[in-house]
C-alpha cells in the first residue's frame, strides 16, 4: 500500500512518526496562514508639525523618543487632574504611554499624574496654530484604530467624557524638531482584533515582568487541583452509594440529573453570600462545577459493572464489602479515571468565571479579563496559549497517572 493510500484509507492508521510529523506540518502551516492573515495592509501615517504642537512634557520614552503602541487621548477643552486619574490607573498595568492632546497648557496635569502613577510614560501635546485641522487629523487617525469606551466605563457618569477620542497608535515618535509622528498598519483584520503569532509571543515579556504571570498561573493551577480534589473526594462517595444501594438510588437520582441543567454562572452569587470573595468561594464554585458532571457519572459507571463479574464474586464467596473492594472499586475507578480527563478542559472555563469575581486577588482568568478591558489582545491570545499548554501538560499527567494505577488498561494481551 503506498503511503497517498495510507493517508486516505478509512478508519487506516499511521505509523507514530509519520503522525506526528504531519502534526507538526499541520501546526505550521496554520501559524502561516495566521501570521499571513495578521500581516496584510498598509502603512498610516499622521504628522503634527512643529507649528502645529508643543511637545513640552516628556516621561518614560526612550532616548530616541520612539515609544511603541502608546494610547491617544485627544481633548478639546481643558484637562482636568482628578478626571484623568482613573483613565491613567486603568492603564498602569498596560505599561504603554499615554498621550494627552489638548489646547490648553496642561503641564502640570502631566506632573501630578506622573507623580500619582509613574509606571505609565506620559506625553503632553499642546495644540498651537490651526487647531481645528490638527484635532480632525489626529482624530481621523485615532479613529481608524478606535478601540471602544471600556476605560471610560469605570469613570464617574457625572465627567463628561464624551468629546474625547481614543485610540492607539503603532507607532509614537517625537522628532528632533519637536514635531509628532503616528504611524499605523491599517491592517486586513485589525491587529486590536488578532494580534499576530509574532505578537502574541512577545507579549510574554510584559506579562512576565508587569503582570506576574508565573505566580497568576500558579494561583490558578492551585485553584484547578484544589477544586478537583474537593470535587473526587465528595463525588465518589455519593456516586458509589447512589449507584450501589437502591434506596439512595430512589432518594437521589433524580436530584443529581437535575444539577446539570443548572446554569454555573448564575449561581455565582449564592456561593458569594455564602463563601464571601475570596480562595474559599473560588475552590468551593469549582468544585461544585465539576461535581454536577462528575456524580452523574460516577453513578453512570457504577450502573455499567457487567454483572457477571459481581456473580463470579459473590459465587467465591465474596461478602458484599469484599464485592464493593474486589469488582466495583477497581472497575468504576479506571473508567471514572477516563471522564476526569474530559473534565479538564470544562474545569478551567469555570476558573476563569470564578476568577472575575475579586480579580484583583490573582489568577491567569482575571489577569486575561484585565488585558482584554484594556485592550491588550495580543496578551490576551499569550494567556490563552498559556491555558491550553497547562491544560494539554494536566492531560498527558493524568494519562501517565492512568497508566501506574491501572496497568491493566493498556495491556494488549
Amino acid at each position: 500500500m503506498t503511503m497517498i493510500q495510507q493517508l486516505f484509507k478509512l478508519r487506516g492508521e499511521l505509523p507514530p512518526r509519520t503522525f506526528m510529523l504531519i502534526e507538526i506540518i499541520g501546526v505550521i502551516v496554520l501559524l502561516v496562514i495566521w501570521q499571513l492573515v495578521a500581516s496584510i495592509g498598509t502603512t498610516q501615517r499622521a504628522d503634527v508639525a512643529a507649528q502645529n504642537a508643543v511637545v513640552y512634557y516628556e516621561h518614560g520614552l526612550g532616548d530616541d523618543k520612539t515609544a511603541a503602541k502608546p494610547y491617544i487621548l485627544l481633548y478639546d477643552r481643558p484637562l482636568q487632574a482628578e478626571t484623568l486619574v482613573p483613565l491613567v490607573k486603568s492603564l498602569s498595568g498596560s505599561g504603554s504611554p499615554l498621550v494627552l492632546l489638548s489646547a490648553e497648557p496642561n503641564q502640570r496635569v502631566l506632573q501630578f499624574l506622573s507623580e500619582t502613577q509613574p509606571s505609565v510614560p506620559l506625553v503632553g501635546v499642546r495644540i498651537a496654530g490651526n487647531a481645528a485641522d490638527t484635532y480632525r487629523r489626529v482624530a481621523d487617525f485615532a479613529g481608524a484604530t478606535l478601540l471602544d469606551n471600556a476605560y471610560f466605563a469605570e469613570i464617574d457618569s457625572s465627567i463628561e467624557l464624551s468629546p474625547n477620542v481614543m485610540g492607539r497608535a503603532a507607532l509614537l515618535r517625537i522628532n528632533p524638531d519637536q514635531s509628532l509622528s503616528l504611524e499605523n498598519r491599517q491592517e486586513l483584520v485589525s491587529n486590536s482584533l488578532l494580534p499576530s503569532p509574532i505578537e502574541v509571543v512577545q507579549a510574554f515579556k510584559p506579562l512576565l515582568q508587569r503582570d506576574n504571570l508565573v505566580g497568576n498561573t500558579a494561583f490558578s493551577v492551585y485553584l484547578n487541583l484544589l477544586g478537583y480534589l474537593l470535587a473526587t473526594l465528595i463525588a465518589l462517595p455519593v456516586g458509589f452509594a447512589i449507584g450501589l444501594f437502591p434506596i439512595f438510588r430512589a432518594l437521589f437520582h433524580r436530584n443529581i440529573d437535575a444539577l446539570r441543567f443548572v446554569p454555573l454562572t448564575a449561581v455565582t452569587g449564592l456561593f458569594i453570600a455564602w463563601f464571601g470573595i475570596e480562595t474559599q468561594m473560588k475552590v468551593a464554585f469549582l468544585a461544585f462545577g465539576i461535581i454536577v458532571y462528575l456524580l452523574p457519572v460516577v453513578v453512570q459507571r457504577v450502573r455499567e459493572v457487567e454483572e457477571v463479574y459481581v456473580q463470579t464474586a459473590y459465587t467465591l464467596g465474596a461478602s458484599k464489602w469484599q464485592q464493593i473492594r474486589t469488582v466495583f472499586i477497581p472497575a468504576v475507578l479506571s473508567r471514572v479515571s477516563d471522564d476526569v480527563r474530559v473534565l479538564v478542559a470544562i474545569s478551567w472555563t469555570y476558573i476563569i468565571v470564578a476568577e472575575l469575581v475579586n480579580a484583583n486577588s490573582g489568577g491567569i482568568g482575571a489577569l486575561a479579563f484585565k488585558s482584554a478591558r484594556q485592550s491588550s489582545i495580543d496578551k490576551v491570545f499569550a494567556l490563552l496559549l498559556v491555558i491550553i499548554i497547562i491544560g494539554f501538560i494536566q492531560d498527558k499527567l493524568f494519562l501517565l497517572l492512568d497508566r501506574i494505577l491501572f496497568p491493566y488498561k493498556s495491556n494488549k494481551g
